[in-house]
Parts: C-alpha cells; sequence; structure tokens
C-alpha cells in the first residue's frame, strides 16, 4: 500500500472519531437536565414538606401522620408507606407515628377526604393547609 494512502486512511480515521466524539458531546449536553442530578424523590418530598416543618413549634418531639389509609377503608396503595416513611426521615428528629392522637398531625390528604377526617375530629383544631394536598392540625 502507498504510504500517501495509509497516512489519509489514519486521517480519515481521526477525523470520523472526532465527528463522532463532537456529535455525542453536543447531543449530550442537550439532553442534559441538571434536575436528575440534584433531584430525587427523596429531595421532593423534603421540599414539600418544607414550609410544614418551618410551622411546626421546635419544641414538638412527636407528630401523628394521617393519610389515605386512615381515612379510605378499600385503599390499599403502596404509596401511603413510601410517602409515610419519606415523612420521618425529613421530619427527623421529630418522630412521626401514625394516627391522629398526638396534638400536632401531618395530614395528608386530598381536601375533600381531609373534610371528611376532619368532620370526625373535635371541634376548634387549627389548620394549616399547603399545596398538594398536605395539611399541619393543632389540636390544642
Amino acid at each position: 500500500m502507498h504510504p500517501f494512502i495509509k497516512k489519509l486512511a489514519v486521517v480519515l480515521l481521526i477525523l470520523a472519531s472526532i465527528y463522532s466524539s463532537v456529535t455525542f458531546w453536543i447531543k449530550t449536553i442537550e439532553a442534559w437536565n441538571p434536575r436528575l442530578i440534584t433531584n430525587d424523590g427523596v429531595y421532593d418530598w423534603d421540599e414539600r414538606l418544607s414550609a410544614l416543618r418551618a410551622d411546626l413549634p421546635a419544641d414538638v418531639k412527636v407528630v401523628g401522620y394521617v393519610s389515605d389509609w386512615d381515612v379510605l377503608s378499600n385503599y390499599n396503595d403502596a404509596n401511603n408507606g413510601t410517602e409515610y416513611v419519606l415523612t420521618q426521615y425529613t421530619m427527623a428528629p421529630v418522630v412521626v407515628a401514625r394516627g391522629d392522637q398526638h396534638e400536632w398531625v401531618i395530614v395528608n390528604l386530598v381536601p375533600k377526604d381531609f373534610e371528611t377526617w376532619r368532620a370526625t375530629q373535635p371541634a376548634g383544631i387549627e389548620v394549616i393547609q399547603y399545596p398538594l394536598g398536605l395539611f399541619l392540625v393543632h389540636k390544642p
């Protein structure tokens, strides 16, 4: 094989490699989503509860937790367990206990189901509503 053809083949191979690398790099930049690096389900849940956590008095050590499985008798969604665990993680060091027997209760229900639950509670409870079906209830 002629030396010029060998050099030409090497140069073409190098150019093809550079083109392929640059094309891949451009596609990667176009598809890059910074949320995938900094944000996940735990982070989202922590953000969802951040305002509630800020409103909870600092001296509270235990809060109750009510969600769909406490209100709807035929409700059996695995997300309830996950959301409960995420709430425990997010609220630490405050202990999150299932049920509404505590002075402070986190209620994770859509507004219609919240009103169903609220009808079973004593009069005079104080309620702070947050976005996405989240409520902080104080039973003085």
